[in-house]
């Protein structure tokens, strides 16, 4: 179970990359006040329902994932299938909801992030569905972010990863290490995948939060939204919203 938490942990952090890149959305300044309503109470609605589809499909593949748990719990299907079933969803939900938001395909790091001494694994391909980016320079968008996904060989992602976060001096996540102490306290099977970061979701923000995550897959993300730059737009979108 511990296992299972932890793959749906390192697929939360791209999903939180998603929603961030939806709610980004702002629209484009218009001819006068009453247009201005308009597109921005229409945007809104259609940002509202983009929201609530994808957390409709994030409960239907919390739904797929129960079943797949309750079947081994039963009994019916042993932890190798049962593990095989649960990466299935992940991705095929995951890619369905990564499609829905990639507005701004990304193909490689900009060089804004190279700035925080952020390299890109070798040896691995990047996928053109997960990996997207925003852009503080697009009036429409207002910050900095990349979501990067790569598939590749699983070994080799995990030690990728581990050079990129020493590069960059991105410490491993706090959920994740407090997984890795269960597993070895209650001596379970070891834990596949890992997950860096520099920030504590929903707790504390850097400057620029920081991911990089590998899955048991082999899936390595790097994910990196510049905080301030976000806030800023947001505060600047807030008053628009309140008239």
């Amino acid at each position: 179970m511990r296992r299972n938490y932890l793959i749906i942990k390192l697929f939360g952090f791209s999903f939180v990359a998603i929603i961030l890149f939806i709610a980004g959305c702002i629209p484009p300044p218009q001819t006068n006040e009453t247009d201005k309503f308009d597109t921005e109470l229409k945007t809104f609605k259609k940002s509202m329902n983009n929201i609530g589809q994808t957390l409709d499909m994030v409960d239907a593949m919390q739904k797929e994932v129960n079943k797949v748990e309750q079947k081994r719990a039963l009994g019916e299907i042993s932890d190798k299938e049962a593990e095989r079933q649960l990466l299935e969803i992940k991705e095929t939900y995951g890619r369905t909801l990564a499609k829905k938001s990639n507005l701004n395909p990304a193909t490689s790091l900009p060089q804004w992030a190279n700035h925080l001494n952020l390299t890109e694994p070798a040896g691995m391909r990047l996928d053109p569905d997960y990996s997207q980016m925003t852009s503080a320079n697009n009036p429409d968008e207002g910050f900095n972010s990349v979501l990067l996904v790569y598939v590749g060989d699983y070994n080799l992602a995990m030690k990728e990863a581990a050079r990129i976060a020493r590069i960059a001096n991105i410490p491993m996540g706090k959920d994740y290490m407090q997984a890795v102490e269960l597993s070895k306290t209650y001596n379970t099977e070891p834990i596949k995948g890992v997950a860096y970061m520099n920030f504590d979701p929903f707790i504390e923000d850097k400057d620029f939060n920081i991911s990089i995550t590998v899955d048991e897959s082999g899936m390595l993300t790097i994910s990196v939204v510049d905080v301030q730059q976000m806030k800023n737009e947001f505060e600047k979108k807030a008053p628009e919203s309140d008239n």
